[in-house]
């Protein structure tokens, strides 16, 4: 009989993925405002602080697999290491991000470098925490435990944020100063992220061999060349239609959070209305991850991607009909946000799924590379959304802390809304059509791959 997981463990996994998300908020709702509105860089400057990073960030999640495909630290196991070292080292690089340090070409260089350094670093920490899920659990359902439980904790540190974020910024900014606002609250979040890491480290223990060798396999995975591991990235067709999908979801979602911002200040000019906003939408995420479980227990996590997909677009297109009042506005998103987030939640198992449909298919398993590749449409959604930022805020005449015409903000409606909606449809419709692994075949895989391991040598099954 398969050993089940404690309670404590599939429900509280999610723990550190909260905490992180807490950290990783700060960048993603208000990275660009601070270098517009607050560091004051010129629109020159920020394209390019957020092109560099934006691309080396695609890079850094691809290394940050190769690492710990091929990086194995036994004192901890080979993926739950990661959760105690990375941490403290993250924390004040990231703390960094939210500086500014000399001349403007000196503060940028420096917040570029910092960017680079802490993203390398905590990708290979969160691609360890999906490639847990894994190993951690053979039982399908459990795997929608864990991946939803992840959901939850990110979904949590949302609504935990909408209440703290922005009051924390603008409490010790009165003290300290604006921009000193923005390290001080980074800061605190940076040490909750070392302590939520270090929580799930502990939860986990002896649940991580230190090495992922095959029994009867004397070839050590962590020692494969790197060809080998890109070839049979692309010998997954489920892997590469659901990064695309997964792309395409990401980018949505990025879009809209990135525009909040401008959607509060220019469209309703009701910027202290955004905490309102952020509230109710992570309420709406949480709600939407904790029907996650159920859902995707019941219909089957590909059922729910597609289907959650679609109904988040047209939810979160009719939102642009109620654009003249913040309540009605937030209201019809929020549904949005709560049909998108049960999509979202069934995304680590079904990378996990495609783990073991891989090593179905070729007999050679790359669970921390193809883990590592769930990070890889955020940050491909990330380039597009710094992009879509940028090219958007210039293309409909957008001046920083000035008053805004009506094209301006019909514009900034627009992206805020139709943007996300149409690539939430697109992520349903590639994944619809190019993700065919359903629960049932995961289970056949797994016993056709373990029958293959225990033959004797010789002895094909």
């Amino acid at each position: 009989m398969v050993e089940r997981l404690s309670k404590t463990l599939l429900y509280t996994f999610g723990v550190a993925d909260m905490f992180f998300l807490l950290m990783i908020n700060m960048e993603m709702f208000y990275f660009t405002a601070f270098l517009t509105d607050y560091a004051q860089f010129s629109m020159t400057t920020i394209g390019i602080i957020l092109w560099i990073t934006g691309v080396v960030d695609i890079v850094c999640a691809l290394a940050a697999g190769i690492i710990l495909q091929k990086v194995t630290l036994k004192f901890g196991g080979k993926y739950r290491s990661w959760f105690l070292i990375g941490p403290p080292i993250v924390a004040p690089l990231f703390v960094l991000q939210f500086t500014k340090l000399g001349s403007d070409w000196t503060a940028a260089s420096i917040i570029i470098l910092v960017f680079i350094l802490s993203h390398l670093l905590y990708n290979v920490v969160f691609t360890a925490t999906g490639a847990m899920v894994g190993k951690l659990s053979q039982l399908p359902e459990e795997r929608t435990i864990l991946s939803t439980s992840r959901s939850q904790g990110m979904s949590a540190a949302g609504l935990i944020f909408s209440v703290t974020g922005l009051p924390m910024v603008m409490f010790f900014g009165e003290h300290t100063g604006k921009l000193a606002g923005f390290t001080i609250t980074v800061g605190v979040y940076a040490v909750l992220m070392i302590l939520g890491f270090w929580y799930v480290y502990g939860i986990t223990s002896g649940k991580d061999p230190h090495e992922d060798a095959s029994i009867g396999d004397s070839r050590d995975e962590s020692k494969q060349p790197l060809k080998e591991i890109i070839s049979l990235v692309f010998r997954n067709p489920p892997l590469l239609l659901l990064i695309v999908a997964e792309t395409f979801r990401n980018t949505g979602t990025l879009i809209s959070i990135a525009f909040s911002f401008y959607y509060f200040s220019y469209v309703l000019k009701n910027l202290a209305f955004m905490s309102v906003f952020l509230l109710a939408t992570s309420i709406a995420l949480l709600i939407g991850a904790f029907a996650s479980t159920w859902i995707g227990i019941r219909i089957g996590k590909r059922n729910s991607y597609w289907i959650f997909n679609i109904l988040a677009g047209v939810a979160i297109a009719s939102a642009k009909l109620f654009d003249q009042t913040a309540w009605g506005f937030t209201l019809v998103f929020c549904v949005g946000i709560f049909f998108a987030n049960i999509a979202g939640s069934m995304s680590t198992a079904l990378f996990s799924d495609t783990v073991i449909h891989g090593e179905w298919k070729t007999g050679k398993n790359i669970r921390a590379f193809t883990m590592a590749l769930m990070n890889f449409p955020i940050k491909l959604g990330i380039l597009v959304r710094s992009a879509v930022v940028t090219l958007g805020l210039m293309a409909i005449g957008y001046v920083a802390n000035s008053a805004p015409g009506p094209s301006v903000v019909s514009g900034i409606s627009y992206i805020m809304t139709l943007s996300p909606a149409a690539a939430s449809l697109l992520a349903a419709l590639v994944f619809y059509f190019g993700y065919g692994i359903e629960d049932q075949q995961v289970i056949q895989m797994q016993d056709e791959i373990l029958a293959r391991k225990s033959a004797p040598r010789g002895v094909s099954v």
